[in-house]
């Protein structure tokens, strides 16, 4: 048995009092105050996510960007120093993973992808690279050399700024930059100062509404990542763990790959389908399963739902109507910001109205729930 990773701040998250469990192979601190704490604090404040588990690759070449067309649901229509959501698929319209790329020139892209466990290594890896063909492009893997935090929340801007060189107030949503962090006094690294690549995207939604709370992604070599990682905390952001991630994410309803996305959950049943757009000159792979479906209606959709009676909507949790099996519970919780139980399903789509009761089974029992109008939350806007 293989034993599951480490990140570069695992040492750190130990004595700093955070709960580690394993999460995709990679141990992980699923929190450190508490999950509903932790949450609450990123709404009104700010907080700092690692995510040095997730998958991070350079697509270099001439081809780079013709390869990533013919692989990619999006338009990959971007421009340098832009960032665009993407879906990989297999030919039957089942997601491989949903990621990020960044496009730095014509023929460097970088792409930022979702953990992969142990048993799965080099999935989206292996996938791109199996397929470059007679693209003249090359990919690396730069998973394991690099750490990523999420800097996340709406005083993210007030606190990050005064410490990076850049102005980060000029970058939209969407793009990127690579710029350089000023150390804390505390942080333990004798650099003047730290580079980074740094993202205008994230997932907890607090950056949807209004150019003046943006939060972050970033990237640096691992040999940087625990003089960065006090660094933000320094700025009096709090460490954030898995659990209020989760919560964070699907508040906005934000699709987790391996919930609301996966090898049986196309694109258009998962409810993205402006993720997919047509490339004149270019078919990806996928697109004659999604693009019907897009067009003619997919046999299952992805529906926001509220728990009318006690208890906690889970992942699997089978969903009745009038007696007969409809679809399942993808991820459900308690929302902290607003004090119900949600969750996101997929079902059949004759019962998608906003409006209709449905019942889910909780263990033994039938409890009531509702559909409800998707995201649940937006700042000045709650279900």
């Amino acid at each position: 048995m293989v034993d599951p990773r480490k990140t570069p701040l695992y040492d750190m998250q130990v004595k700093m009092g955070g709960k580690i469990v394993n999460f995709e192979d990679w141990m992980m601190p699923v929190k450190f105050e508490g999950v509903i704490e932790e949450h609450k604090w990123t709404r009104q404040h700010a907080g700092i996510f690692d995510i040095s588990h997730m998958t991070e690759f350079m697509v270099e070449g001439p081809d780079a960007v013709p390869l990533l067309k013919t692989l990619m649901t999006n338009s990959v229509g971007i421009g340098d120093f832009k960032a665009q959501y993407n879906h990989m698929c297999y030919p039957d319209g089942g997601v491989i993973d949903d990621l990020y790329i960044y496009r730095e020139r014509e023929d460097k892209v970088r792409i930022i992808a979702n953990a992969q466990t142990l048993e799965t290594d080099g999935k989206d890896f292996n996938w791109i690279k199996d397929h470059i063909g007679d693209f003249d492009a090359t990919i690396t893997d730069l998973s394991l050399d690099r750490a990523r935090l999420a800097f996340q929340g709406p005083e993210t801007m007030k606190l990050l700024n005064p410490i990076t060189k850049a102005d980060i107030t000029q970058i939209k949503r969407f793009n990127w930059i690579y710029t350089e962090v000023t150390p804390s006094p505390t942080s333990p690294t004798s650099q003047e100062t730290i580079p980074i690549f740094l993202s205008r995207t994230g997932y907890t939604g607090e950056d949807d509404f209004s150019p003046a709370l943006g939060s972050f992604e970033i990237s640096c070599d691992n040999k940087h990542a625990e003089a960065l990682y006090q660094t933000f905390l320094d700025t009096g952001a709090k460490p954030i763990g898995l659990g209020a991630r989760d919560s964070l994410r699907l508040e906005c309803c934000y699709a987790l790959y391996g919930h609301e996305l996966n090898a049986g959950i196309t694109t258009i049943e998962a409810g993205l389908g402006w993720v997919v757009k047509e490339k004149e000159g270019t078919k990806f792979i996928g697109q004659e399963v999604i693009l019907k479906q897009k067009v003619e209606g997919a046999p299952r959709v992805s529906v926001g739902l509220n728990l009318l009676d006690k208890g906690i909507l889970r992942e699997g949790y089978k969903i009745f109507k009038d007696g007969e099996e409809i679809g399942y519970v993808t991820s459900g919780t308690f929302a902290p910001t607003l004090e119900k139980t949600v969750g996101l399903a997929i079902i059949t789509p004759e019962h998608r109205a906003v409006g209709t009761e449905l019942d889910v089974q909780i263990r033994k029992k039938m409890k009531k729930a509702v559909i409800v109008k998707t995201p649940f939350y937006t700042r000045g806007r709650n279900i």
